[in-house]
């Protein structure tokens, strides 16, 4: 009989990377690399077996952050209208250069919301995916009584069982 550890390992560093699934690799990589600020890495292209791509990577590279963009149709399904990620960006004012830029590109995108802390916008990658702006460098007080909006924000419904 084996003997049970008696504390978690301390090995555990954190993320590694993050992972999408997409209906269209090439067209949700394109996005994160043209619209937003990730590096191609080509270098680790997913191919299977028989030589086919299923996922991409990019990089984010003041954070180091990967996001692999895999084919998944059904899983990028269930995610469509779903904020899966919230990205931070620096000020109120930086959310309105945002807005210009995605303007610019035809991406749809939403007006600046009031957030819990700070203030929020939203876009829509190819796989109708809410990608969330975040202010980190300034907030507003607390409030439980943040902006709604069905499309960009999602529901604020209660856990029945907490």
């Amino acid at each position: 009989m084996t003997e049970k550890p008696s504390s978690m390992p301390k090995s555990f560093t954190g993320v590694n990377h993050l992972k999408l699934p997409c209906f269209n690799i090439r067209k949700t990589h394109d996005f994160y690399t043209k619209m937003l600020p990730f590096k191609a890495l080509p270098h680790f292209d997913h191919f299977n077996p028989q030589g086919e791509l299923f996922a991409k990577m990019a990089m984010h590279e003041p954070t180091k952050t990967i996001v692999e963009f895999r084919y998944a149709p059904e899983q990028a399904t269930a995610q469509k209208g779903w904020d899966p990620i919230t990205w931070g960006v620096g000020t109120r004012e930086d959310l309105k250069l945002w807005a210009d830029w995605f303007d610019a590109n035809e991406v749809k995108h939403s007006q600046t919301f009031v957030g819990v802390k700070a203030w929020l916008m939203g876009c829509e990658d190819p796989d109708g995916r809410v990608v969330r702006l975040y202010v980190e460098d300034e907030e507003h007080e607390w409030t439980n009584n943040p902006d709604k909006d069905d499309f960009w924000l999602g529901g604020m419904k209660g856990d029945p069982d907490v």
